[in-house]
């Protein structure tokens, strides 16, 4: 089954791309001390233009450990302005971090009001990595405002304890901007530990005025594999669309996570490929395409890995891969170094 992206083309299939990848020197994307004096960056997703774009968790203050999602504006290299655009709310689901954005166009009409553009995030209303909801945002502006819908799109199962991680890290692909349609994957996690994590795809109608959740199933995980070589399972991911190739492409977070401290972030990046089909369907194979490691940016932890997209959750480039990640030095502290860098390969 091939997707309908943006102007309304069905795709079929073309060349694979390489089973190997070279990254260039990574350059630093986002440092967010610029802006905090004590500040850390991650989770990044990076819309391309003649202003670069990038969403990414930030520290809501300097030396503060609640995430907001601040936008950050560039021309090349150079940063425009950075400041948070998406904040807690004061009270209900989402009240504490807001995190892992994914932005995409899709035309929206939101209790009579009509929207260009749909930012998807996770939300918790304590201070911890727990009781994780996926909620979705509108806009007519890149540059916002954002205005929340009331509700979580995709709930934390109201069966499980409150302290488990929950649903969250969601990536989102236009199918239909016109009919108000994307594909929303995500990460569950309910139990205390991390390999019964397990990847999530859905579509997601706005037609209605009110989100809704259809032909939601499990993403195969056959095919990828650990630094070991072993079956891996998934968790913190981002996902991009090639179009040519009626392609997925995934970066994630890689295992098993090191047995030094920060012990609950990856030395290493994967990415990977599945055809359109096996991404609709939940069956197929996964092409282990090359990782990111420390051989690649010489830093101790890479993780909360992205993608640069189009404003549709395509390849801005069918020829290159553009890859994000976050990188974080040994503790004590690691933490206060988050930053956000930025490398590509020709596909």
């Amino acid at each position: 089954m091939t997707m309908l992206i943006a102007a309304g083309l069905v795709l079929g299939s073309a060349p694979a791309a390489n089973a190997s990848l070279t990254w260039s020197t990574p350059t630093l994307e986002y440092d967010p001390t610029t802006v905090q004096t004590t500040a850390y960056s991650y989770a990044p997703d990076l819309v391309p233009g003649t202003t670069d774009r990038m969403w990414s968790c930030q520290s809501r203050s300097s030396g503060t450990i609640r995430d907001d999602i601040f936008e950050t504006r560039l021309n090349g290299s150079t940063q425009i302005s950075s400041a948070s655009v998406l904040a807690g709310s004061g009270s209900g689901w989402d009240s504490f971090h807001n995190c892992d954005p994914s932005v995409v166009a899709v035309n929206a009409t939101i209790s009579g009001f009509g929207y260009s553009y749909a930012l998807f995030y996770t939300g918790n209303d304590a201070d911890c990595s727990c009781h994780n909801q996926i909620g979705v945002a509108f806009s007519s502006s890149l540059d916002g405002p954002w205005v929340k819908y009331p509700n979580p799109v995709i709930a934390f199962d109201s069966s499980k304890a409150t302290s488990l991680w929950g649903e969250g890290q969601p990536s989102v692909t236009t199918i239909d901007p016109n009919a108000g349609t994307v594909v929303l994957t995500w990460t569950s996690g309910y139990t205390s530990n991390p390999a019964d994590s397990t990847g999530n795809f859905a579509q997601v109608s706005f037609a209605t005025g009110t989100p809704v959740v259809s032909g939601r199933h499990t993403i195969q995980t056959t095919g990828l594999t650990d630094l070991n070589g072993a079956q891996d399972y998934l968790n913190n991911f981002d996902i991009v669309y090639s179009t040519t190739r009626d392609t997925f492409y995934m970066i994630r977070e890689a295992h098993p996570y090191p047995s030094t401290s920060p012990n609950y972030i990856s030395s290493t990046v994967q990415v990977a490929s599945i055809p359109g089909a096996g991404m609709w369907s939940g069956t197929g194979s996964w092409t282990v395409q090359s990782t990111i490691g420390n051989s690649v940016s010489s830093a101790a932890r890479i993780h909360n890995p992205g993608f640069s997209r189009t404003i549709y959750g395509t390849l801005p480039n069918e020829a290159s891969l553009t890859a994000l990640f976050t990188t974080a030095t040994l503790d004590p502290n690691s933490l206060w170094t988050y930053k956000i860098w930025k490398t590509s390969s020709t596909l």
